[in-house]
């Protein structure tokens, strides 16, 4: 399925694009907006002005009448540029250039391709809704203690534990002079891990500041008890 999305990005927009044919695109590009536009209109009408505080679900830009068109076909040429001198500095020359090599070659090339464009779609979809405005007006409202009535904490409650479900948990933070990393997995993967008596539950890594070395822990169920996978020190190098 993968693959099959890839050839079509690559089909309705790069092919056009690298063929200075961007009206042959824009429909194309109208029609996946027209799309994002009702998923974006149904997630803020509906999901987030239920989970959210009402002062902070009313900060979500509306769906812009006009079409981002433009903006996304000046970053898709811009991301493509840099795809494409990439793909040639890695082209295989001479004596490496066997059958092989270049296929492996085709692959990253029409890998750095699809990237490009949907890289571009991201961006452009993100510019068009002002998410990273309205991430930057969430934060400052989490930050303001005014704003922690039973509305917000409720909703941050409903959110995080969403977030935790699907993506698991990392944070770091400082003890003294211990910097303390911690990484669980999804709440999907600990629920089967629960129900299997099978998995991984969490890692943990404990290094003093400034210091390469590191004291790393991973935890986990074997037969359905807690069993430690795996301990030991580490060293890392920055350049």
């Amino acid at each position: 399925m993968k693959n099959l999305l890839a050839a079509a990005l690559l089909l309705f927009f790069a092919g056009p694009a690298r063929a200075d044919d961007w009206d042959a695109a824009r429909p194309v590009y109208r029609g996946f907006e027209r799309v994002a536009d009702r998923f974006y209109g149904l997630m803020r009408g509906h999901l987030f002005s239920a989970v959210l505080p009402g002062r902070l679900s009313r900060r979500m830009s509306a769906t812009p009448a006009a079409s981002s068109d433009a903006v996304f076909a000046r970053r898709m040429a811009r991301r493509q540029d840099r795809a494409r001198v990439r793909i040639l500095e890695a082209r295989p020359l001479g004596q490496a250039s066997t059958p092989a090599a270049l296929a492996v070659w085709r692959d990253t090339a029409l890998s750095a391709q699809t990237a490009a464009v949907t890289d571009a779609l991201a961006d452009t979809l993100v510019t068009r809704y002002e998410l990273e405005r309205f991430g930057q007006d969430s934060g400052r409202y989490a930050l303001d203690p005014r704003n922690w009535d039973a509305e917000f904490l409720a909703s941050a409650t409903v959110l995080g534990g969403a977030y935790l479900y699907a993506a698991g948990l990392r944070a770091d933070w400082t003890a003294g002079a211990v910097r303390v990393d911690l990484d669980s997995p999804a709440g999907s993967a600990l629920a089967s891990a629960a129900r299997s008596g099978e998995g991984r539950l969490v890692e943990l890594r404990l290094s003093p500041r400034s210091s390469p070395l590191s004291l790393k822990s991973a935890w986990g169920l074997r037969r359905g008890r807690l069993a430690s996978e795996q301990v030991g020190l580490a060293y890392t190098t920055r350049f």
